[in-house]
């Protein structure tokens, strides 16, 4: 809670928007749920891991927060992972499943990892960008995100799960 406080200090006192990538959860959790609404409350864009453990999201914190951008995971297939959270707290789908990134050890080391917390920083990449062309508050901002990501392209949703993969709106461009 002390790291959410701090984060809204400092974008308090940058003056500029900002966004926070939590990957992170657990039960339900009115305290942190307060501290998380707080955060969007004070205009910064909260985005949040949906969780792991293939069950519905609106039992987790800080995935049920509904002023946050809660994000679940796909993956190469276009489905949903086996383990990603559900129901109807997402907000979108992101990749998520055996997402390769660097690594500690050395400057070539690499890893695969999966989970929610792999999808979410992608969100977090898109925040930021469409933030860059003005000012959004966090509500505005999940309904672009939600708006902008390709919908019922996804296989395997579980019930009562929103249909769509996070995308950032550009054409693709084909090479003659």
């Amino acid at each position: 809670i002390a790291g959410l406080d701090w984060v809204q200090r400092s974008a308090r006192a940058s003056g500029r928007p900002s966004v926070a990538s939590l990957s992170l959860g657990g039960p339900g959790s009115t305290i942190v749920d307060a501290a998380v609404t707080k955060l969007t409350n004070a205009n910064v864009h909260v985005i949040v891991a949906a969780g792991n453990d293939n069950i519905d999201a609106s039992t987790e914190s800080p995935a049920r927060v509904p002023s946050a951008i809660t994000v679940a995971a796909s993956n190469i297939a276009d489905k949903q992972a086996w383990f990603s959270n559900f129901g109807r707290v997402i907000t979108l789908y992101a990749p998520g499943q055996d997402i390769i990134s660097t690594w500690i050890g050395n400057t070539r080391a690499i890893k695969s990892e999966s989970g929610t917390s792999m999808a979410t920083p992608h969100v977090a990449g898109l925040v930021a960008t469409f933030l860059s062309y003005g000012r959004y508050s966090p509500a505005q901002m999940k309904d672009y995100v939600r708006g902008l990501a390709l919908n019922g392209v996804l296989g395997g949703v579980s019930p009562n799960t929103i249909n769509k993969l996070a995308q950032n709106g550009l054409a693709r461009v084909e090479s003659a």
